[in-house]
């Protein structure tokens, strides 16, 4: 398991996908809890909210860490947040990492907990596992094969 999940709940805190994805986000541009929200909000079809206690404590929790900053306090203290350096180097450390390989640990838990028996979306995960896997001389051979896959799928469904 990567080593950058091992430790404290307090470090690990700052890793969980919310917080991951607030670094991201805060790493494009300032923006408010709010903001932050209706963002995730858009971004996964209204299927999933961060409520307000989910979304501030955290940004508190991240402030405290000086992994984000406060820029700017606008009407009705309405809070803008900035990365810091150290978010952002934080940030760049977790994408670097095998983070991603971690969540392919996981699949089989996560078919388990969303009843996920479907062949066809195991083997996908299996396919993105393995391509992961590949060297750059690999990779354009493997874009072919995909690019006729894909083309094939579509055709079946019509």
């Amino acid at each position: 398991m990567n080593k950058l999940f091992k430790g404290s709940f307090e470090k690990r805190k700052e890793r969980g996908i919310l917080s991951l994805y607030v670094l991201n986000s805060l790493n494009k541009k300032p923006k408010s809890g709010y903001e932050i929200i209706n963002e995730i909000k858009e971004k996964t079809s209204k299927e999933w909210v961060p409520s307000k206690g989910s979304i501030y404590p955290l940004l508190k929790h991240l402030e405290e860490k000086e992994l984000i900053i406060v820029k700017k306090v606008e009407q009705r203290s309405k809070k803008i947040y900035k990365l810091t350096n150290k978010g952002k180097k934080l940030l760049i450390k977790i994408k670097n990492s095998k983070f991603d390989d971690d969540f392919f640990v996981f699949k089989k838990l996560i078919f388990e907990i969303f009843n996920k028996k479907k062949k066809v979306d195991i083997l996908i995960f299996e396919i993105v596992s393995e391509i992961k896997k590949i060297n750059k001389k690999q990779q354009k051979e493997i874009k072919k094969i995909l690019t006729k896959t894909l083309k094939d799928i579509k055709k079946t469904r019509k």
